[in-house]
């Protein structure tokens, strides 16, 4: 029988360790239906002088991944719209979590039971958009994508729930039998300056979450960017 191939987009900065947990096990799992593959987005351009990229190949089928460097850190959001442009209909998650052949077929077997539904994502109280399936990138794409303006991270996940519910197409959420997820690696990894650095932006897609849907998560006032 002829297996599904998924696509996988795992955007990665700096923890090229967890990156290569996660491929090992993903590409390595057996699944009588499921086969996955991955393109890695290394938006800190430096795999090749890590030897991350000798480790992946090592324990990983040269054929089932591959890796996209891009100019500069796109962040988040622009991370994860790129990864749509190039896979279509994908899972994208962190390279700091765990999930397995048996994980993707909870996210198929619930894409199945709601056809039409966007997204869905795990239904981890805080970690949902860690790992998440787009089930129709076109329509997502034509609603704009991710709001690149919350840059580099933070807000962009609660501004696509909002958007989704408004728009009558919630998020779906999902249990993922044997998802895990060790919480902010990359800021946990990363010096003063950066640490500074990322609660600033934490502070700015704030006040721009709250300009732009009349309050915070939770509490929004408007269904329609900035009350017009």
């Amino acid at each position: 029988m002829t297996k599904r191939r998924i696509s996988v987009g795992i955007p990665t900065l700096s923890c090229y360790d967890k990156l290569i947990r996660l491929c090992n096990h993903l590409l390595n799992d057996e699944h009588p239906c499921i086969e996955a593959e991955v393109l890695i987005l290394d938006n800190g351009g430096r795999m090749k002088d890590s030897s991350a990229v000798d480790a992946l190949a090592e324990c990983c089928d040269l054929s089932k991944w591959k890796v996209a460097v891009p100019p500069y850190n796109l962040g988040v959001a622009k991370s994860w719209n790129y990864l749509i442009h190039q896979l279509g209909q994908c899972i994208i998650a962190n390279d700091d979590v765990m999930f397995g052949l048996n994980d993707i077929a909870a996210f198929l077997d619930a894409a199945t039971a709601n056809p039409g539904c966007i997204l869905l994502e795990t239904n981890h109280s805080v970690g949902g958009f860690s790992t998440f399936y787009v089930n129709r990138p076109e329509r997502w794409l034509d609603m704009g994508g991710f709001d690149e303006l919350f840059a580099p991270a933070y807000f962009e996940d609660n501004d696509c729930r909002w958007r989704l519910l408004v728009a009558d197409n919630p998020v779906v959420k999902v249990n993922l039998p044997s998802w895990s997820h060790d919480n902010s690696s990359t800021l946990h990894s990363g010096d003063d300056r950066y640490k500074r650095m990322h609660w600033c932006c934490f502070e700015r897609n704030k006040a721009y979450y709250q300009t732009k849907w009349g309050g915070l998560p939770g509490h929004e006032e408007y269904k329609t960017p900035f009350g017009k």
